[in-house]
């Protein structure tokens, strides 16, 4: 069997199993669009979870530090029995209230409820940051999947060229109008095309593992297609932008970016809670005031129940080791110098990656463009070549440099729009967005 017989058979039962693993069984399953895969992945995730109980734990440690400016009561109570006495008066019980109250103490404690505040507000953050994250995730492996099947079609359809051309050189081979080169050369080309459509057809496969993997779907759903043609008028208003217009552009992503970015909002979390350490730190030269009510009542069988000795308390208290507040604060003002400085270089980063995302949007949009175009002179082309072909007035190495055009336009193309996407994704994650709702609307 020679290997162009192989090479069909093996294009047979590719087809075949193409249509058992593809066809009637995963017919019956709907598509999984992008808002369903972003939804499930966030179900799916363990790190969501766990950002979610941080909340909560910071929550409960926020009402925890709220107690801690209530009164302190406590209460106490004991019995005796006199066993010298008769038994009728021997029983005797007493109890105690005691009630104390933080007056003053500089501030501490009100500091300290702040920063607890503070602390949920940057765990809400840290959540939603996780969230962006995760959702950015699944629009990489989601349009990830979508390309490797795209990948597979191009490659399908090179294999099919391959093989006509195979078939053609065949034909004129036997008739003797052809040099065995030549159609040697057919052959290992197409063989090369048929090893290109197994690799793509395994990458297919293993990006749609990982998106069953993460949003925990059978790996036979199938990512539904994005529409191309409803971004055609935003990528052709995009490559039209110049400077100015790109400046506008980018200047409104970064407004949203600073009301909606979580990292940006931790930034400045964790610097409002470096400046309430400052506060904290500096009470530490004031006194302490607090005050206390303690009541006792007492009974025995003799003399029944009797109100004991009660007494009001006002202390102070204050520690002489200045040199040891001066040095915490000096501690503190330097870790809110530091916290302001990762605020200002957070916010400088967001400023470059929202600008480096912006033109990598602005560059795919036009690569769309210009292979689109070189897709079509290429399809054009190598149709020409074919005819000539067919007719002898063309060489071999000409059909197959023409076939090599529209291969490698089809892959450019496919590359321009899924870049395209994941810039538009990506740009929404930089911003903090769930949704790119907001990002298309800045964009012209």
């Amino acid at each position: 069997m020679n290997h162009s017989t192989r090479l069909l058979i093996t294009s047979a039962l590719a087809a075949c199993m193409a249509f058992a693993l593809g066809g009637p069984a995963a017919s019956a399953q709907e598509p999984l669009s992008l808002e369903q895969a972003r939804r499930l992945v966030l179900a799916n995730s363990a790190a969501l979870r766990k950002a979610e109980l941080a909340v909560e734990t910071a929550t409960l440690a926020e009402k925890a530090q709220a107690f801690k400016r209530l009164p302190s009561i406590s209460a106490g109570a004991g019995g005796t029995y006199d066993y010298s006495a008769a038994p009728a008066d021997g029983l005797g019980a007493s109890a105690r209230l005691s009630v104390s109250q933080a007056v003053y103490d500089g501030g501490k404690l009100a500091s300290l409820s702040r920063s607890a505040s503070v602390a949920v507000r940057a765990a809400a953050e840290a959540a939603r940051a996780v969230r962006v994250s995760l959702v950015g995730q699944a629009d990489e492996a989601f349009y990830t999947a979508l390309k490797a099947a795209s990948s597979v079609e191009a490659a399908e359809r090179d294999l099919e060229a391959a093989a006509l051309r195979l078939g053609l050189a065949k034909a004129r081979a036997e008739a003797g109008l052809i040099a065995g080169s030549d159609y040697l050369q057919a052959e290992s080309e197409a063989a090369a095309r048929e090893t290109a459509l197994i690799k793509a057809r395994r990458a297919l496969a293993s990006a749609r593992a990982r998106l069953a993997s993460m949003t925990g779907q059978s790996a036979a759903v199938e990512p539904e297609p994005v529409e191309f043609s409803a971004y055609d008028g935003l990528l052709a208003r995009l490559s039209a932008l110049d400077d100015g217009a790109v400046g506008g552009v980018s200047g409104e992503l970064l407004a949203i970016a600073i009301e909606e970015n979580p990292s940006l909002a931790g930034y400045a979390l964790a610097a409002s809670k470096a400046t309430i350490a400052v506060d904290a730190a500096r009470s530490a030269y004031s006194p302490t005031v607090s005050a206390g009510l303690s009541q006792s009542l007492a009974y025995d069988a003799g003399s029944g129940l009797s109100v004991g000795a009660g007494s009001v308390s006002l202390t102070a208290t204050m520690s002489l080791d200045l040199w040891v507040a001066a040095n915490g604060v000096e501690s503190a003002e330097l870790a809110a110098r530091s916290a302001r400085i990762d605020a200002d270089q957070g916010a400088r980063d967001v400023a470059l990656d929202l600008e480096v995302a912006l033109n990598g949007l602005l560059s795919s949009a036009r690569a769309v463009a210009s292979s689109a175009k070189a897709l079509e002179f290429a399809e054009s082309t190598y149709g020409n070549a074919l005819r000539k072909y067919e007719l002898s007035s063309a060489s071999a190495s000409e059909l197959s440099t023409a076939e090599a055009l529209v291969s490698a336009a089809r892959t450019a193309l496919i590359g321009a729009r899924y870049d395209a996407l994941s810039a538009i994704s990506e740009l929404r994650g930089i911003v903090g967005l769930e949704s790119e709702d907001r990002i298309l609307a800045a964009l012209p």
